[in-house]
C-alpha cells in the first residue's frame, strides 16, 4: 500500500501532530479544515460565510496537491458551532458542487472547535 502526506502548514501541523491529508492507496483523508492563517490565527472570526470561503479554498488546494478536484469528494464532514448561519451560508458550498455528483455529506453541530473563534471545519475523503 502507498502512503503520501500533505502538509499544508507544516510547522502548526507538526506541533499539532497531524497531516493536513494522507493518500492511503485510492483514497485521500483530508483533515477537519478550519479558516486559519500561516500561524493559526482564526481568519474571519465570527463570520460564517467568510470562513467557508476561507475553508473550501484551503480544500481546494489540499486536493489540487495531488491532482484532484471536488469532483473526487465521495465524503465530507462538516461540524459547526451554528447549524443555522452555516445553512443561510450553504450557497457557498452548493457553488462548489454545482454541476457535479454531489459527495455523502454529515453536518453536525457541536459546542465548540478547537480554535474557539472557529465556526466551521471541514474533512473530507476523496476517491482518486
Amino acid at each position: 500500500m502507498t502512503r503520501r502526506t500533505f502538509h499544508f502548514r507544516r510547522e502548526g501541523e507538526q506541533a499539532f501532530g497531524y497531516a493536513q491529508a494522507v493518500l492511503s492507496g485510492q483514497t485521500l483523508h483530508v483533515s477537519g479544515t478550519l479558516a486559519l492563517t500561516e500561524t493559526f490565527q482564526t481568519m474571519s472570526a465570527g463570520n460564517m460565510r467568510a470562513q467557508l470561503i476561507a475553508v473550501y479554498d484551503a480544500l481546494g488546494q489540499t486536493l489540487e496537491a495531488f491532482d484532484l478536484r471536488f469532483a473526487n469528494v465521495v465524503k465530507e464532514t462538516i461540524f459547526v458551532t451554528d447549524i443555522d448561519a452555516f445553512i443561510e451560508a450553504n450557497d457557498i458550498r452548493l457553488a462548489i458542487y454545482a454541476d457535479l455528483d454531489p459527495p455523502a455529506v454529515t453536518a453536525v453541530e457541536i459546542r465548540r472547535l478547537a480554535f474557539p473563534d472557529n465556526l466551521v471545519e471541514i474533512e473530507l475523503i476523496a476517491a482518486l
